[in-house]
């Protein structure tokens, strides 16, 4: 896709790994650079021009530093109360970061954390918004539960991971995969609430282009608008599930989840435009330089 008249960046990697183990032998930093490649393979061969990387800091780094303008991260917060505060502040400051997240809910069990319940992620959001820090907010289907945070810091860029609901794998199957849909949907009123347009092959009972999936995901669409939407690949997830249709056993491919939106004809250019990377570089006020 070399030929894209916009950029195309990825919203979410994470750190893959070779498929076998390396030999021990060979030491950490020429692995974090190997698997550095691996990501950057994966992103040249469906035409992806860069990408959020959501993982540890000594991969985030070593993206970063092999690659500056092309990766930035998004570093996962696991403290809480006044030293979540902190690490959000230390992660406004470092420019290999563009953003944080937050794990309010247990991906496992799909219910909200006791560290959110409890009042121990309140002093981050607000020390997010006071700084400016866009925070990506991992629900798996409790994204309703956001509404007290979201009308508490109106100041605050909240991007809702994985459209709001629980996907498999990682979390538990579900009988109707779209059934706290709605929930996402009720926070569309709010201007300073995203949703990343993330895993949507997983939500299909259906192989390439998944068209069973556009029917939930044009109402994502008209709720939120293609300004509000970022897509994001999350390949790395993509390989360990087994794909819907009849002939396939193996995970859904990168370019599939790509694919599914570049090549959708209900979709017009400023949208793809938007969605595809737009959005993404307005709200996080990070681009990558033109390839």
């Amino acid at each position: 896709m070399k030929g894209t008249a916009f950029d195309i960046i990825d919203a979410q990697i994470h750190q893959p790994a070779p498929p076998l183990p390396l030999d021990d032998a060979v030491d950490d930093a020429t692995k974090l650079l190997l698997n550095v490649e691996i990501a950057r393979e994966a992103m040249d061969s469906v035409g992806v021009d860069a990408a959020l990387v959501v993982a540890a800091l000594p991969y985030i780094d070593a993206c970063v530093s092999r690659y500056p303008g092309r990766f930035i991260g998004v570093e996962t917060f696991a403290a809480t109360g006044d030293d979540l505060a902190r690490a959000v502040e230390r992660a406004r400051g470092d420019a290999r970061l563009v953003a944080g997240r937050l794990l309010v809910t247990d991906f496992r069990t799909t219910e909200l954390s006791p560290a959110f319940t409890q009042g121990g992620m309140d002093a981050g959001f607000a020390a997010a918004a006071a700084v400016g820090l866009p925070l990506f907010l991992s629900t798996h289907g409790q994204a309703a539960a956001m509404r007290p945070v979201i009308e508490r810091h109106p100041a605050l860029t909240v991007i809702i991971d994985h459209l709001g609901v629980s996907q498999h794998p990682v979390s538990p199957a579900r009988a109707d995969v779209w059934d706290r849909l709605d929930g996402l949907l009720g926070l569309a009123e709010y201007g300073h609430v995203h949703v990343k347009l993330c895993g949507a092959p997983l939500l299909s009972a259906e192989a390439y282009p998944f068209a069973d999936t556009w029917p939930q995901l044009q109402r994502v669409i008209a709720a939120f608008g293609p300004e509000r939407l970022m897509w994001a690949s999350d390949y790395t997830r993509l390989r360990m599930a087994q794909a819907g249709g009849p002939t396939r056993n193996r995970g859904c491919l990168y370019a599939e989840t790509l694919f599914m939106l570049l090549h959708d004809s209900a979709l017009d250019r400023a949208a793809k435009e938007a969605i595809l990377g737009g959005t993404l570089k307005r709200v996080l006020n990070w681009s990558p330089p033109r390839r």
